[in-house]
């Protein structure tokens, strides 16, 4: 859980504190406060955060509900409040956040929604050793993965890695939309163009296609 990028939203200090202590306890280690609409709106702007934990009642209105339709693309929102009538369940609920949470925060009640954001995220990317650094990468953006001896090429959309590993070992964590084409060979099924007899046309790569893996397209 130390890779996901988590923004706490809350402008009581005490509070964004006990929760960012929760998380921290729970393994969690990239982690930002914003205390007001402005400061979140530049951390969504520029940080990126994965979860953001956001406080519907900010600055004494509700804020919250109207920040969280500026939230970054990749950002899950689970709002926490301590109004639970029903106007302002429904005005949140109207932007789809993961989850809604009301104070006090229990820690168990946090830590299952954010395991359950996580789960649902790692199922969209993995992460790479790529020296020192581990790098993530979404699913789909991998173009194909091709084997050298120990190593392995990661192309993707607007990148290639090479990292140290053997094929099957690597394809293990890959969903079923990945397919062997070749003993040293695995597409991203999503990306074909083209199948022929010999070859796979994978946007705009021409991929050796074998006798033995042609069944599994």
């Amino acid at each position: 859980m130390n890779f996901i990028k988590i923004l706490i939203v809350e402008d009581e200090v005490l509070i964004a504190d006990y929760i960012k202590d929760i998380l921290e306890n729970n393994g969690c280690e990239n982690i930002e406060m914003a205390h007001s609409v402005t400061e979140a709106q530049e951390k969504m702007k520029s940080w990126k955060p994965e979860i953001i934990l956001m406080d519907i009642n900010l600055e004494g209105n509700f804020e919250g509900i109207s920040l969280g339709k500026e939230k970054n693309e990749e950002a899950q929102i689970i709002f926490i409040t301590g109004q639970s009538d029903s106007k302002t369940v429904e005005d949140a609920l109207s932007i789809s956040p993961e989850s809604y949470l009301t104070k006090p925060i229990r820690e168990v009640d946090l830590m299952t929604t954010i395991k359950i954001i996580i789960n649902k995220k790692q199922k969209q990317f993995l992460f790479v050793k790529d020296g020192y650094n581990d790098i993530k990468l979404k699913l789909e953006d991998i173009i194909y993965i091709q084997a050298d001896k120990n190593y392995l090429d990661i192309i993707t959309n607007n990148t290639k890695l090479t990292i140290r590993n053997t094929l099957q070992e690597f394809c293990k964590q890959l969903p079923s939309s990945f397919k062997q084409i070749h003993r040293s060979v695995f597409v991203n099924s999503d990306w074909i163009e083209k199948i022929s007899s010999d070859e796979v046309l994978v946007k705009g790569y021409k991929l050796p296609l074998s006798r033995n893996y042609r069944p599994n397209l």
